[in-house]
């Protein structure tokens, strides 16, 4: 499932706290953790990545949701990987 990550040149950077949720839009499929732990839900799938963890996961009509396990902050990096 999961893919070997490549390098983009502008990710956005995302903040999550405790008990916030975050909808991955279906082109941003890339997700590099700079801080904390996250929690990603996908196709019924669960995956939990620590910083400085990456990863892409596979095109899918479903949305990624990710939230922030602990009480620490989740900082990640996200890309897309579907030409603008």
């Amino acid at each position: 499932m999961l893919q070997r990550y490549s390098e983009c040149a502008a990710p956005d950077r995302i903040i999550l706290m405790k008990n916030e949720v975050y909808r991955l839009p279906q082109n941003h499929r890339e997700v590099q953790v700079l801080s904390g732990i996250a929690w990603i839900t996908v196709d019924k799938q669960d995956i939990i990545l620590h910083s400085p963890e990456k990863i892409s996961l596979p095109p899918s009509k479903n949305f990624a949701v990710i939230s922030a396990l602990n009480y620490m902050p989740l900082i990640m990096a996200v890309c897309s990987t579907v030409d603008s």
